[in-house]
């Protein structure tokens, strides 16, 4: 009888636990990077850029019980004291749980999909083989039907491309970003 007790009681609190601190509707989200850094490693012999944006979007549905699916999408554009390169267009498909009911905070973990190329100039390269992963956090506050979101996410990108097969070249970033979402 104690070896059920003892099991029964940590599933029974885990499972209060998680109906007090999950999110208390569901909720569609918009997000949109506002700043961008390039997060890639060089070598010594390699130019850092000048600057860097980012353009994309990631698109949310956060159930009741405070899971979430979502499919993100950026795009990293470095600049070059003679050049511009616009680095693939990573996209993620996110698994994510959120808590909280007015202010709330949201965990996520993503997985690269696709493939896509790289421009450089005039030049654009195909990409043999992507891999990658990110990790982001996002907060909310709700204002009763409508909410507004920032965020702060890391992308870990590793490319291959055709025309330079066998060596990985690092398009990581991070990004801060904004948004609405929506609760129902």
């Amino acid at each position: 009888m104690f070896k059920k007790f003892l099991i029964l009681c940590p599933a029974v609190l885990s499972m209060v636990a998680t109906s007090v601190i999950a999110a208390d509707v569901s909720r569609v989200r918009l997000m949109v990077p506002v700043q961008a850094s390039d997060a890639a490693s060089y070598n010594a012999s390699e130019t850092k850029a000048d600057s860097v944006s980012a353009s994309g979007y990631s698109l949310q549905y956060v159930h009741s019980s405070g899971v979430g699916v979502s499919y993100t999408s950026s795009t990293l554009k470095r600049t070059f004291p003679n050049s511009e390169e616009e680095w693939p267009d990573a996209t993620f498909v996110d698994l994510s749980y959120t808590f909280g009911g007015e202010m709330t905070g949201q965990i996520a973990v993503g997985m690269l999909t696709g493939h896509g190329s790289i421009t450089s100039g005039s030049t654009t390269y195909t990409i043999a083989e992507k891999s990658g992963s990110a990790f982001g956090i996002n907060g909310g506050y709700d204002f009763g039907g409508f909410e507004v979101l920032l965020g702060y996410r890391s992308e870990t990108v590793e490319v291959e491309l055709e025309a330079d097969p066998g060596k990985t070249y690092d398009a990581s970033r991070t990004l801060i970003s904004a948004g609405l979402g929506f609760t129902f």
